[in-house]
């Protein structure tokens, strides 16, 4: 971009920055005008000076009485061939400048910029009765009331209507005072929040580089800072920031802005392209929306009509999936799913415009409801998209994790759905677990409360059920709870919070990789009570000589399977210790013989296995796993043929 004058970055208060944009039927004045009020043709290309017809966008700016900022106007093409321009131009402007001829009057144009500004929600502008030089008061007057009448319903039915002239300059005054006193009243867009700029233009300079331009519709930008280019996905450098034609540090929403960007080339962006702060937004295929067929459409919506889908600067073809019905009335508004044949990358919110494919004519528009959804069916998707409707940031937010279930959602996938900055998303998530309506995991992993509840019961009813099998155990293993609960790595978090949860609120013990009920104790009746007595007094009686799962059998007269079972069910208690596999050793033994190795280490300072068997009078089948047990626990450490204390 070419050295400029220095101006300032729009970082004030009310009004703060503004853009309008014309609108109207072909010839009926729209650049002329914009040239009489700026001083600047937005007229730019060589065969519009030819055809003396505006074909693609052009650009002014306006000094307005008592605003200490310029404004920007986008000039858009008023004729039938070029809406698509017109809708790409009116992305992103704050009030409309509605151009009408007073000696034509309401136009095919005038009725088709009127229903795009209709669907993109612009609530505020001036109507500019142009060519007021051409005609008698008389027809003036008759104009004046067409246009009044034909605006009734409209969101301009009650604007101001301002007969002007760019030939003499009568009214022009006038018109500044009312784009003046719009600029004081039209809410301005939010600094803060993500960036997003829609690309309107894609050129290259001499000694400069790749140059876009489009209308911050969000969030700002900085020199040097990176944004992401979509639906690309491309992550490029802002080299250099001009608004109003001079050099800026910093770009704000609501300014029109060029953005000379680093390292890319013209051929690689194009009209269409979104930029925005790096992962706040991802490209979509799909998108769930409620769509409004307009009331002057001749036929309905039918399933599956294919429509070009007007959003930011963006066209693209889609197929209409309409989730309620099988068609869609003029005049009526429905929830569809428009299937898109080429990426995207709108918000929850944001407007878009509907062109039949062919003829290419307005037919409506409508509202991004779920910009990244599920593949719903033709019928019975609609419920709850109909409860998502409308609901602010965190409802939408709250939606998602709900949705998500057990496998909750990453931070950084909750940006790209919600297209929420990260310092407005960790406050939303702070708030929200305030309130007890989200968890967060590990790893920056989030689940709704509804998710953490429901794997709860889930969790204890599995637990419950392996008592009831296993009414001799304790305890349940871990894996045996975990494994039918949770698949993926994000169930097993989800899992983990939950019984963190039970086990914090004094409804589940964990120890270790097993796991119980609280309430939970092992019954004891029959001939396992008369077993376990038996079992435990053997274990007592032999020592360090643990009786095995046969010798014990024979013993309790139970047969060697059931006797495993009681064995496992008394070492999962704790009433035995597994010395190894398939040898138990009572507690009280243990401990003992753990106590006098302990003595005599503390007097000789060191202990052979020869030694370990005088002193308890065992063999080498118990001492050798005995004495490994003795080294996992941390109280020896085995240095060759000797052990010694381990240093603490």
């Amino acid at each position: 971009m070419p050295a400029a004058r220095q101006v300032s970055d729009g970082s004030r208060g009310t009004p703060g920055p503004l853009v309008f944009g014309t609108a109207g039927h072909v010839d009926h004045g729209k650049s002329a005008l914009v040239l009489a009020l700026t001083g600047t043709d937005p007229d730019r290309l060589a065969e519009e000076k030819a055809r003396e017809m505006t074909i693609d966008l052009g650009f002014a700016f306006l000094s307005l009485p008592g605003l200490p900022d310029m404004a920007a106007i986008v000039d858009v093409p008023g004729h039938e061939m070029f809406v698509r321009n017109m809708v790409a131009g009116a992305t992103g402007i704050d009030a409309a400048i509605f151009v009408v001829a007073a000696d034509e009057g309401v136009m095919p144009q005038t009725v088709e910029h009127l229903e795009v500004l209709r669907q993109l929600k612009i609530q505020a502008g001036v109507i500019a009765l142009t060519k007021r030089d051409r005609v008698s008061a008389e027809k003036l007057r008759q104009t004046t009331e067409e246009v009044r009448a034909f605006l009734v319903g409209s969101p301009f039915e009650a604007a101001a209507i301002v007969p002007v002239s760019s030939i003499t300059g009568e009214g022009l005054p006038e018109l500044r005072q009312e784009l003046a006193r719009l600029a004081q009243s039209v809410r301005t867009r939010p600094a803060e929040g993500i960036f997003r700029l829609p690309v309107d233009r894609v050129f290259t300079l001499k000694g400069v580089g790749t140059v876009v331009t489009g209308t911050v519709i969000s969030g700002a930008l900085q020199v040097g800072e990176m944004v992401t280019c979509l639906p690309a996905g491309r992550q490029l450098r802002a080299r250099a920031l001009q608004v109003h034609g001079g050099k800026v540090e910093r770009v704000l929403a609501g300014q029109r802005a060029a953005i000379n960007l680093a390292d890319v080339a013209k051929e690689d962006l194009h009209r269409g392209d979104v930029l925005a702060t790096p992962g706040s937004l991802a490209s979509t295929l799909m998108i769930d929306a409620r769509a409004n067929l307009s009331a002057g459409v001749r036929r309905p919506l039918e399933q599956r009509a294919r429509v070009r889908v007007h959003h930011g600067t963006a066209e693209v073809m889609a197929r209409v999936v309409l989730l309620e019905g099988e068609t869609l009335a003029p005049g009526e508004s429905a929830l569809v799913q428009l299937r898109l044949e080429s990426p995207l990358a709108p918000l929850s919110g944001d407007p878009f415009v509907l062109r039949s494919y062919s003829p290419m004519l307005v037919n409506g528009g409508g509202t991004v409801v779920d910009p990244h959804p599920p593949k719903r069916r033709r019928a019975g998707g609609s419920s709850e998209l109909e409860e998502r409707e409308g609901l602010p940031a965190a409802g939408t937010l709250l939606g998602l994790l709900e949705r998500a279930a057990a496998r909750g959602m990453r931070f950084d996938q909750m940006r790209v759905r919600c297209g929420l900055s990260g310092t407005d998303l960790r406050s939303m998530l702070a708030e929200l677990a305030a309130d007890g309506r989200v968890c967060p995991g590990r790893r920056d992993l989030w689940f709704s409360s509804e998710a953490i509840e429901d794997m709860k019961l889930a969790l204890a009813t599995r637990l419950a059920e392996l008592h009831a099998e296993e009414p001799l155990r304790t305890f349940a293993p871990l894996n045996a709870v975990a494994g039918p609960l949770a698949s993926s790595p994000e169930e097993r978090e989800c899992f983990r919070v939950a019984l963190d949860l039970l086990a914090s609120g004094g409804l589940a013990v964990v120890a270790g990789e097993r796991l119980r009920l609280a309430s939970h104790r092992p019954v004891w009746q029959g001939k396992n009570a008369r077993a376990r007595e038996a079992i435990l007094g053997a274990a007592r009686a032999r020592g360090l000589a643990a009786p095995t799962a046969a010798e014990i059998a024979v013993t309790v007269g139970l047969d060697e399977k059931e006797c495993e079972r009681v064995l496992e069910a008394l070492a999962d208690s704790g009433e035995l210790h597994v010395l190894a596999p398939g040898l138990y050793l009572h507690p009280e033994v243990m401990a003992e013989a753990r106590a006098q190795v302990r003595r005599h280490l503390e007097q000789h300072g060191t202990l052979t296995v020869a030694e370990c068997r005088e002193l308890l009078g065992a063999s080498r089948k118990y001492l050798l796993p005995f004495l490994e047990q003795l080294d996992r626990e941390g109280l020896t450490v085995r240095r060759g043929d000797y052990r010694e204390l381990a240093r603490r």
